[in-house]
């Protein structure tokens, strides 16, 4: 039997390389460049190898995505896709197979076939798509949310890898993805849209993911109230065409695994659902509240979506819908349930605001909307504004959005007259 004096010891020297790693991760953190770069991630991704001009290799039948080129408003181009869905491809796969160029990229998406066919289609609908940090937009389990949303009958999809992902370029100082960067792209995502494909907010979702339900809800927040404090002052000088006089309203706006904030996120995050950030300095608060005081981008969701549903300017009809796998290891489902509240209160001093909360018991015996482990709702008087959490009991934190859950929501937000909730079952 080894002696248990050198086991101990080497475990302490373990556990003091592994703080003293940390510690040094930390403290790179207080570096802009660093800190950006582990915050975007934009530079891991598997576009050394795999080509996202080519969606074939992800999935998809052949000219069921075109991939093109956006230009923002600041002159960065965007890496994007434009996906048929299924049914539309079906009906027109001939053409689209003869006309479909593999691996080349379109430098102008209105001549297209896939174009040609939106265009034509009296009840095309619209999902932009953001995703989340890391990778580009072919990355992991991305394309499976791609074939999860084109199975929805007349639904298109756009979806762009922001600046300085994937292949989208990065001219603008300080060349590396920032904060103002990604919600420049955002706004020049849906502004292409509305715009360029003249297609109409109320047939248009808005779906993000992880640091992408940031992403939606910012640009969200400047289709309403684009003079907001809660937006980067410099968004009025970059973007073109003038923001909208009139507030936008949108199908629904769907967040999938988003948080409050950066700050507060970074207290529970886990890196890859493993590696905590901060979390081991909460008996160290000073040392916590200093690094708090150096991050850059904060990302101040909850004050966006708050304003966006309090505003004076807030659009006839807005819809929120929060979706949370409760076996998320990087950002725990609690993170959502605290948004909602936050929401939540926005109603409470309205007369008529009906509210819903169910949630399962610890047996997992009693019946919640949808099957899901917890439901929360509320509406105004009218049911034109409405806050919504679903979290489900699977799918952790990137399988989730692929997951018929998030599909389904895409369903509802275009069919909100059809949605019958005393038909569902555990």
């Amino acid at each position: 039997m080894p002696q248990l004096k050198p086991i101990l010891k080497q475990s302490y020297y373990v556990l003091a390389g592994v703080g003293a790693i940390w510690a040094s991760f930390l403290i790179a953190l207080i570096n802009p460049t660093i800190q950006r770069h582990a915050l975007y991630a934009h530079k891991l991704h598997t576009g050394f190898w795999n080509n996202v001009s080519n969606p074939e290799e992800f999935g998809f039948a052949k000219g069921q995505v075109a991939p093109f080129h956006l230009q923002t408003s600041d002159d960065e181009t965007l890496h994007c896709w434009h996906v048929l869905p299924m049914d539309v491809y079906l009906e027109n796969e001939a053409e689209l197979v003869q006309e479909t160029v593999t691996g080349l990229v379109v430098e102008d998406l209105t001549k297209t076939v896939g174009y040609k066919l939106f265009k034509r289609d009296s009840k095309s609908k619209v999902v932009v798509n953001f995703h989340g940090n890391a990778g580009h937009l072919a990355q992991g389990y991305r394309p499976a949310t791609y074939r999860s949303i084109s199975g929805i009958s007349h639904t298109h999809l756009i979806t762009c890898d922001y600046r300085g992902f994937g292949i989208s370029t990065l001219n603008n100082a300080p060349h590396i993805p920032t904060e103002t960067g990604l919600i420049t792209d955002a706004i020049s995502m849906i502004n292409y849209v509305l715009h360029t494909l003249k297609h109409p907010a109320d047939r248009t979702v808005l779906l993000g993911q992880s640091l992408g339900t940031a992403v939606t809800a910012a640009s969200a927040l400047y289709f309403t109230d684009p003079t907001s404090v809660y937006l980067p002052s410099t968004l009025a000088t970059t973007i073109s065409p003038p923001a909208p006089k009139e507030p936008i309203s949108f199908a629904a706006i769907i967040l999938v695994a988003p948080f409050s904030n950066l700050p507060e996120l970074l207290k529970t995050y886990n890196m890859a659902g493993i590696f905590p950030v901060l979390k081991p300095l909460q008996p160290y608060p000073r040392i916590a509240r200093f690094l708090e005081s150096k991050i850059l981008d904060h990302w101040p969701t909850q004050d966006r979506l708050r304003a966006l549903i309090s505003s004076t300017k807030t659009p006839a009809s807005t819809h929120i819908r929060i979706i949370h796998a409760r076996n998320d290891q990087d950002i725990g489902y609690q993170t959502s349930e605290k948004l909602f509240t936050s929401l939540e209160k926005s109603f409470l001093g309205e007369e008529n605001v009906i509210s819903d909360h169910e949630r399962r018991s610890i047996h997992g015996g009693d019946r919640v909307k949808r099957g899901a482990f917890a439901y929360r709702r509320v509406e105004d008087a009218d049911g034109k504004r409405t806050v919504e959490l679903e979290v489900v009991r699977y799918g952790g934190h990137n399988q989730v959005v692929g997951f018929a859950q998030v599909g389904l929501a895409v369903r509802r937000a275009f069919n909100v007259k059809t949605f019958r909730p005393g038909l569902d079952v555990e």
